[in-house]
């Protein structure tokens, strides 16, 4: 799997098929897309464009895609997968993950319980309609769950990752099992948060982070994507502009010196961005922060 992931949350109709061509062309090949997004269909026509254009081959391309929190039930998984295939104008994809751990039943239990769920995921793989299985927004503690009975290891956990979470508890603990970790909002998705109206710092914005890139001759992304690669993470920025694109492939071919990435790690704020809020119900399953991420909120 490439470290460095173009993200396509947010990007819809043209403008999607557009960046992705973009993102293709700039040299990306690590495609993150999700059913919760609403555009598998522009994205795969983005990726069908490119291939039948000559920009690049279906075997250099990994393409992620992730089941809806509505088909959670084992006889949906397939169809899930299926139409995400036509959507995107695929055979395969390289890597599927369960979205968030939870389906829409509310109630004291996950139901269908997750680890019905994950079986269901791993016919997948013994089908070949997939490469490889992952979940997404998961605490160690549900993967451990999910292990006593799985056949197959997820293989990546998709979390949100930056300066302001460091997230080092999830990553530590995925290292320790041979699970890889790809971070999701790496630049801390300003665009996302103004549009949920969240006041939430902007790392884009961010002075010590200027400051330390200037030192390096490179930009705030670059630095941002550069210090999420040196934590150990795979990286998935999302960005609909050519150039923005462009500019976030400057990540690799340097290295943060010691003392910017130290400083850079050693922030006291810590504040998730993407807490879950919309799966949390006074009914349940998750009722608080603590009872979705098993730990207490930063």
């Amino acid at each position: 799997m490439p470290l460095l992931g173009w993200g396509s949350s947010g990007a819809k109709d043209e403008e999607a098929v557009q960046a992705v061509r973009a993102a293709i062309k700039a040299g990306f090949r690590h495609i993150d897309d999700a059913e919760m997004y609403g555009n598998e269909e522009a994205i795969g026509q983005g990726i069908h464009e490119s291939i039948k254009a000559g920009k690049v081959q279906r075997e250099e391309l990994f393409i992620v895609s992730k089941l809806g929190n509505n088909h959670h039930a084992a006889e949906a998984v397939l169809p899930a997968v299926q139409a995400s295939l036509l959507r995107l104008q695929l055979d395969y994809l390289d890597l599927y993950h369960i979205h968030w751990p939870n389906s829409q039943e509310a109630g004291p239990h996950v139901v269908p319980a997750l680890n019905e769920t994950w079986a269901a995921m791993e016919g997948l793989v013994d089908r070949g309609l997939v490469r490889s299985i992952g979940v997404s927004n998961f605490s160690p503690e549900k993967i451990a769950a999910l292990l006593k009975s799985a056949r197959i290891k997820p293989a990546v956990n998709q979390v949100e990752v930056h300066l302001n979470f460091r997230n080092d508890r999830t990553i530590d603990w995925c290292k320790q099992h041979g699970i890889h970790v790809t971070a999701y909002a790496p630049l801390s998705s300003p665009q996302t948060m103004s549009s949920q109206k969240k006041s939430v710092p902007n790392l884009l914005k961010d002075a010590e982070v200027k400051q330390i890139a200037d030192s390096n001759g490179k930009t705030v992304a670059q630095t941002l994507l550069r210090w999420g690669l040196q934590h150990g993470t795979s990286v998935i920025p999302k960005s609909s502009n050519p150039k923005h694109i462009q500019e976030n492939l400057g990540a690799w071919g340097w290295k943060l010196p010691r003392k910017d990435y130290d400083a850079l790690s050693s922030r006291a704020i810590q504040q998730k961005y993407f807490d879950g809020g919309f799966v949390m119900s006074p009914e349940g399953p998750y009722r608080t922060y603590e009872d979705l991420w098993d730990e207490p909120e930063p």
